[in-house]
């Protein structure tokens, strides 16, 4: 099973990067990497997962899990690969993780997975380099837990904190709780919008649309004590160039499974955002843009 949480120390020699949803475009992530000058020695590129599917070379995005310095959560497009890697190692299971592996292996084949990883099936070697690579990534990354930089803290993860409560929305976890890897909450089953069923936060983080549907019916949203959480998995172009920022969450996935439709999806790209100069970069299919953070919505 993955780790929860991993934690890092501040970067105090360099800077720290977080790359939006890759989708099997690893040589767009490089251009922005070369735009911003990036340093392999001291900089750190943190990723908010779904490394592959929809784009050209989801084997080349996975090259990047033996790059010393990058730093990827598990999106559920990752999860879903990992669980069709595990399907020769059922039986070595619990039994409710044999049933969550092959739901989720279930998953990839009916969310398009096979079409790129049809080639490689027969490739043990790749294949066991995967499955390895994988299941040492974990489901959040915290940086900084004792704001010793001027930055401060945040966390990498793929989908969100929050679920619905009474009242509305609440970002249930908070920077004390989400340090806790065997905190009981994360075994606590609920519906989990985005995923479409019951299950516990460890699905809600991989497929949790709970911020977005509040967003888009008006409901309230109650925030949290939580530092900055960078997240991905719902595709959201910044508008006007201000990516969208609501209690916490950045979403970071402005649409780079797109790029290969560039006439249907023109505001739609790769984005590349770094913390301590709080601005980013967005690789579109023709130009490269700048963005900032939006302020969050009011309700």
């Amino acid at each position: 099973m993955n780790p929860r949480v991993i934690a890092h120390p501040a970067n105090l020699q360099g800077r720290d990067f977080i790359v939006g949803d890759l989708h099997g475009h690893p040589d767009v992530l490089r251009g922005l990497m070369d735009h911003v000058a990036f340093d392999y020695d001291t900089d750190r590129l943190f990723s908010v997962g779904d490394l592959v599917d929809r784009g050209p070379n989801s084997a080349g995005a996975l090259d990047l899990l033996e790059a010393p310095w990058f730093y990827p959560v598990l999106g559920n497009h990752d999860a879903m690969l990992l669980a069709t890697l595990n399907l020769g190692h059922l039986r070595a299971m619990r039994r409710e993780e044999a049933q969550r592996t092959a739901a989720y292996a279930d998953l990839f084949a009916r969310n398009g997975g096979w079409d790129w990883f049809r080639l490689y099936r027969t490739d043990e070697e790749s294949c066991e380099r995967w499955r390895s690579a994988l299941s040492q990534v974990p489901l959040v990354r915290i940086v900084d837990p004792g704001n010793t930089a001027p930055a401060g803290r945040f966390q990498v993860l793929h989908a969100e904190l929050a679920a619905e409560c009474e009242d509305g929305v609440a970002v249930f976890w908070n920077d004390a709780t989400l340090a806790e890897d065997a905190h009981p909450r994360w075994l606590e089953p609920h519906p989990v919008i985005g995923y479409d069923a019951t299950g516990t936060w460890e699905d809600h983080l991989l497929w949790g649309r709970s911020l977005r549907y509040a967003l888009s019916h008006e409901i309230p949203i109650v925030p949290a004590a939580l530092s900055r959480t960078y997240v991905g998995h719902t595709i959201t172009p910044p508008r006007e160039g201000r990516l969208l920022q609501v209690a916490g969450h950045v979403f970071l996935d402005t649409g780079a499974a797109h790029l290969d439709q560039a006439e249907r999806y023109r505001d739609q790209g790769l984005t590349l955002f770094c913390h301590q100069e709080q601005q980013g970069w967005m690789a579109t299919a023709t130009d490269m843009e700048s963005v900032t953070l939006g302020n969050a919505p009011a309700f």
